[in-house]
C-alpha cells in the first residue's frame, strides 16, 4: 500500500538524461538504454528512473508525445565523446506526490486526490508530471511497476 498523498521536499540531484518523442511503450527500451550509457561513461546510477511528462500524456498523438527519462547518478563521466550523455543538476524541489502499482495506465486516477492535497495546502503546480519508478523494468512488467506521481509545486 502506497503512503497518502503527501508534500515533501527533494535534495538536489545530479541525472543523466535522454529526451523523446513518440509512444510510452518505449520506456523499458530507452531506460536499458540509458543505463548502457551511463555505464559506458563510468558514472553510477544512484537512484530509480523518473519519468518527465514534457507534453501532455491525454489528447496528444502518441507519436507526438515528448518524454524525457532521468536517472539519478554520481562520477564523473570517463567514457568520451562516442558515448557523450547529457547530465544535469536538478535544484532542490517541494513536489506534491503519491503512488499506486501500474505504471502511466493509472495514474490518471490518482490526480484527483494529488491535486486538492496541493491546492488546500496552499500550492500551485510548477512544473511538468513526473513518475518515479522504483521496481527494475527488467523483473516487473511497465504494467505492474511501482508508481511514484509527482508534481512540483510551489507556494501561491
Amino acid at each position: 500500500m502506497w503512503p497518502a498523498t503527501e508534500v515533501k521536499q527533494l535534495p538536489p540531484v545530479r541525472v543523466a538524461y535522454v529526451v523523446r518523442q513518440g509512444p510510452y511503450d518505449s520506456l523499458a527500451e530507452a531506460f536499458h538504454e540509458l543505463c548502457a550509457r551511463v555505464k559506458a561513461q563510468g558514472m553510477t546510477v544512484v537512484g530509480p528512473p523518473v519519468l518527465v511528462y514534457r507534453s501532455h500524456p491525454e489528447g496528444v498523438p502518441p507519436a507526438f508525445r515528448e518524454w524525457e527519462l532521468q536517472l539519478p547518478v554520481a562520477g564523473e563521466a570517463t567514457g568520451g565523446e562516442e558515448n557523450a550523455l547529457p547530465v544535469k543538476e536538478l535544484p532542490a524541489r517541494v513536489v506534491v506526490a503519491t503512488g499506486s502499482r501500474g505504471g502511466y495506465t493509472t495514474v490518471g486516477g490518482l490526480l484527483p486526490a494529488l491535486f486538492q492535497v496541493a491546492y488546500s495546502r496552499g500550492y500551485r503546480l510548477a512544473g511538468p508530471a513526473e513518475e518515479v519508478y522504483p521496481d527494475d523494468f527488467s523483473r516487473v512488467p511497465l504494467g505492474e511497476v511501482l508508481t511514484e506521481v509527482r508534481f512540483p509545486v510551489a507556494v501561491r
